[in-house]
């Protein structure tokens, strides 16, 4: 056993982290970040937009299926992992299943927190937004009523999908993930059906 104790690797420099992801944006390659966001999930995917703020994946399903989108600020990435696209099963998997390459949603915006939301929101489908750094157990699933200066409106469903009598208010600034598109969110969706009228 060696006498002296295994030294952690420094961080990667903000400068390496976007060098990363434009090569896996390039590659098409499948990729995992770690976030400077205590106890937050790692988040992979493939990379199907990006902007100074926002960085959005395509996510993939436990079955290997495109499951919607999800966006991460860039300045939470604290380092990219990306796997060799040579021989990568799940591209092989998706290819085979037609879903090959996956697509940004119509209409993105990455520029700035509204612009994403504005994008989840136009997909038809519930949006989910998380305030990782308060609660990294725990999102928050909708429909946005409005976004006005920084602050976003959002009516919820539970888990049983009901609606929410009220809305919850958030701040932009602090929401560091957002969720569309996926199988959860559309499930939901078809339970609730079209959020009611604002009172």
């Amino acid at each position: 056993m060696s006498k002296h104790p295994k030294r952690a690797k420094p961080p990667l420099s903000p400068a390496k982290v976007l060098a990363r992801i434009a090569r896996a944006e390039r590659e098409q390659g499948l990729v995992s970040f770690r976030r400077w966001i205590p106890e937050a999930d790692r988040v992979g995917g493939f990379i199907v937009g990006r902007s100074d703020s926002w960085v959005l994946l395509a996510s993939l399903s436990d079955r290997i299926a495109l499951d919607g989108w999800v966006g991460v600020r860039l300045e939470d990435i604290q380092s990219v992992t990306r796997y060799p696209v040579e021989d990568c099963f799940q591209i092989k998997v998706l290819q085979a299943r037609e879903l090959w390459p996956p697509l940004p949603p119509n209409d993105m915006d990455l520029e700035g927190t509204e612009g994403l939301l504005r994008t989840a929101e136009s997909q038809g489908s519930m949006v989910s937004v998380s305030l990782e750094f308060a609660r990294p157990d725990a999102c928050w699933i909708g429909s946005v009523r409005k976004i006005e200066g920084d602050t976003l409106t959002l009516l919820e469903v539970n888990v049983t999908g009901s609606w929410a009598r009220k809305p919850r208010l958030f701040d932009l600034d602090d929401i560091t993930r957002v969720d569309f598109g996926g199988g959860y969110e559309e499930a939901l969706h078809l339970v609730a059906g079209a959020p009611p009228r604002s009172r």
